[in-house]
Parts: C-alpha cells; structure tokens; sequence
C-alpha cells in the first residue's frame, strides 16, 4: 500500500552563515560579487535630456573564468540599469487601467541611447567556491540605476531637486525644475 516515488529534503547553510559578525562580513565579500559605478551627466534644463558623459564600472566576481563573457554580462547588466534609471516605465490612468501595452509604450533603450561604459575588474576569489568565481551577471542592473539618480540629482543642485522615482524622463525633469523655482 505504498505509493512509489522518490522524496528529498536538504538544506545549506552558508559557511558564513555561523560566523561572528567581524567573520561574518568577511565572508560575505569572498562569496558574492560586487559592483562599483560612477557616472557622470549633463541635464539640459530646456528639455530636460539627460546626457551620460562618462560611466565607469569597476567589478569583482571573483576569479574571472571567461573574460569576454563577464564584460559581457556586465555590460548587459549595466545596460539595463540604465535603461530602468532613464527609459523604462509601466504608466497607469487615473482607473488604475494599463497604458502601457507594448514594449514601444515601455521605453526600452537601445545601443544608440547607451553610454560607452568602461569597465575594470578586481578579482578577489572566493574561498568558498568552485574555481573562486562569483555571481556577476546582477551586479550591473543594481547601482546603475542609484548611481545615475544621483548624478542627475547633483547635476540639478542649483535647483536644489530631489530625484526619488524612476524613470528619470525628461518630461520628469522638467516639472522638478518648474517646482523647485515656486519655492
């Protein structure tokens, strides 16, 4: 009366997991990947344009195992941070009703809209892996949108702007522009 199959239960704990916080911290930086970006704009205040005038990237993923398959990764990643800080966005109506239909409605970049991005590596293998590799594929997506947030805010420091929502779009950056000269 015994229904064939097969079941399994396991669980992992990282070996960082059970480490005092000093250890612990450590440990982290040996086992994910990091990213550091920079970037540099222009806002043109008529039209609210934001221009990347140079965007740097300075990666670890630990042992880099195939080269042009990492830059790759990270540009792409990078990419779509960007992409997500000044382009993209889903628009609703005032009933809550999607206006924002198709992949033209979204604002996806292309090759045209993207910064040259330049990018550096540090390889910090980790003790904890196959080979020392680290995760580096997220690793662009995450502080690009950030790190571009901030430049446009310090770029419109005249202005005394706060950016606190994306996509940064022009038609965005106009109207804080209009609010900051009411106060």
């Amino acid at each position: 009366d015994i229904e064939p199959g097969l079941t399994e239960t396991a669980y992992y704990v990282h070996p960082s997991a059970d480490r005092p916080d000093d250890k612990k911290r450590m440990s982290i930086q040996l086992v994910f990947g990091y990213n550091f970006h920079a970037v540099v704009v222009e806002v043109d205040i008529e039209t609210g344009q934001v221009k990347i005038l140079r965007y740097v990237v300075v990666a670890d993923c630990g042992r880099i195992i195939n080269p042009m398959i990492v830059e790759g990764q990270v540009h792409g990643a990078t990419a779509h941070g960007i992409a997500s800080a000044l382009y993209e966005g889903i628009l609703y109506n005032e009933e809550g009703q999607c206006l924002t239909t198709t992949y033209t409605d979204f604002g996806a970049a292309s090759a045209v809209d993207l910064p040259n991005i330049e990018v550096n590596h540090i390889e910090t293998p980790s003790p904890f892996t196959v080979m020392g590799a680290k995760g580096v594929g997220e690793g662009g997506a995450i502080p690009s949108p950030a790190a571009i947030a901030n430049a446009v805010e310090d770029a419109l420091s005249p202005f005394g702007v706060k950016i606190t929502e994306l996509p940064i779009t022009p038609e965005k950056i106009l109207r804080l522009i209009k609010q900051s000269q009411k106060k």
